[in-house]
């Protein structure tokens, strides 16, 4: 403990926590002095912190790392007892044990199950491979639960011998889109909890947590498996046990992301709660829900409360039918960017313009949410923007089935070249990160002559 006066000549810190002072002695050289309140680990807790958490923990990371990190051991314990179990169902099925049983027959199985697996993992990642960077802890999930119907098949195989070879083959099946969903969103994941550019640092140390906690369920197998052999239904009851904690322990740990980056169902909620309870803050900005408020809303089946599909960068033959919606695509829409809703059909386009700001497809991608939201239910007397948006949301209700509210789409247009970049300092001000989305625009993008698009700010077009 330190016990002399003054100001000291320079503090050592470790991250934001101060770990020593020093000052100069009588003889010229530097004393060490521990600040007070400063607490000293012991060896191994040190040893532990430096072989499984990044460097610089916890300042290096986010500050949901520890909780989803404590979930996720918790579901890979699970997941490595329950595979034990089922690597147990796999043997039996391919007839070890069984003096029936040929190794031709038990090779012809094997190598079935990885020719399958081999085209599966191939055609999800051609099929959703876009999608699990925008919806990572929607396809964490669904990798964990699928990863447990798969063990579930597995551990079924030896009890129906004949359909034994198909139930194994879709269990591959299902493990090898589990391996692509969860490395890709393992991968998604660690980009969101570095905070030092060590995302490569982070993944790793992931990999060295992930190691330890396999370690401990393989000693633990070696315990279990001898205590349920023979006794069918106590394992089942372990396996059934193993898997809702399983699953469980994924919920909580997908619930502990505090996500910073904005895909379609958390701007989605950013902007249902701004336009019905957001209000004008300093700078021009609107108050916006922070990510905080936002994650735990975000629902965890895609696709789910959503009243519009919403194709973001679509070709122009989606967009219009003709050369005259074309002409009113391009007269009601902002600059950079067409749009065009079809309210019967469930159905919202945006066309990208070639060229367009970096922004362009966060804004566009809001104001087709905005749209959504005055399709759902009337807004609250109390909205900030209820006055400006509440006339809309009528016409919208009026508009006449298989048609194009055109004239919605110009004053919604004209109204959001003012709402559209208060929107985006707002969602800044509250910790968003505008200046990358994970909003997964198609690729098509349009050119068309003169400057517009462009529904006038000043004026709106007519119905």
């Amino acid at each position: 403990m330190e016990t002399e006066a003054g100001p000291p000549l320079c503090r050592e810190l470790w991250g934001s926590t101060e770990a020593a002072r020093y000052r100069g002695d009588p003889r010229g050289g530097l004393r060490r002095f521990r600040p007070p309140g400063a607490r000293s680990g012991s060896g191994l807790h040190q040893l532990l912190v430096r072989v499984l958490l990044p460097q610089g923990y916890p300042h290096s990371v986010s500050p949901d790392y520890l909780r989803y990190q404590c979930w996720d051991s918790v579901q890979a314990l699970c997941s490595s007892l329950a595979g034990a179990l089922s690597a147990r169902a796999v043997l039996q099925a391919m007839g070890v044990g069984d003096g029936a049983a040929t190794v031709t027959g038990a090779t012809l199985t094997w190598v079935l199950r990885d020719g399958v697996g081999m085209v599966t993992r191939i055609t999800f990642a051609c099929l959703q491979g876009s999608r699990l960077d925008c919806e990572a802890k929607q396809w964490r999930l669904a990798a964990d639960v699928l990863n447990d119907a798969a063990l579930l098949l597995e551990l079924l195989a030896p009890d129906w011998p004949r359909a034994g070879p198909a139930l194994l083959t879709l269990a591959a099946a299902g493990k090898c889109v589990v391996g692509v969903a969860g490395g890709a969103t393992r991968a998604a994941l660690a980009v969101h909890q570095a905070r030092r550019d060590n995302v490569a640092e982070v993944a790793a140390k992931d990999s060295s947590q992930e190691t330890l906690v396999n370690g401990a369920g393989l000693l633990l197998a070696l315990l279990l498996l001898p205590a349920l052999e023979g006794r069918p239904w106590l394992t089942w009851g372990v396996v059934a046990l193993l898997l809702l904690t399983h699953v469980g322990a994924n919920l909580r740990a997908v619930g502990a992301l505090r996500l910073r980056s904005l895909n379609r169902p958390r701007l989605r909620l950013a902007v249902g709660g701004a336009l019905r309870g957001g209000a004008p803050r300093g700078g021009g900005a609107i108050a916006v829900p922070t990510p905080e408020e936002v994650n735990p809303r975000e629902p965890l089946l895609p696709g789910f409360s959503t009243r519009l599909q919403l194709h973001l960068g679509a070709p122009l033959h989606r967009l219009v039918k003709s050369e005259a919606e074309l002409m009113k695509a391009i007269e009601c829409s902002p600059e950079h960017y067409l749009i065009v809703l079809r309210p019967s059909q469930g159905w919202v386009g945006v066309g990208l313009r070639r060229g367009a700001p970096p922004d362009t497809p966060l804004l566009a991608c809001a104001q087709a949410l905005l749209l959504e939201e005055l399709l759902g239910p009337p807004l609250p007397p109390t909205a900030p923007m209820g006055a400006a948006l509440r006339p809309l949301q009528e016409r919208l209700r009026r508009c006449p089935p298989g048609s194009v509210p055109w004239g919605v789409l110009a004053e919604s247009s004209r109204l959001w070249h003012t709402l559209g970049p208060a929107l985006l300092r707002g969602l800044a001000a509250a910790g968003w990160e505008t200046q990358r989305h994970l909003l997964a625009p198609d690729q098509w993008e349009l050119e068309w002559g003169g400057a517009g698009g462009g529904a006038s700010p000043q004026e709106p077009r007519p119905q």
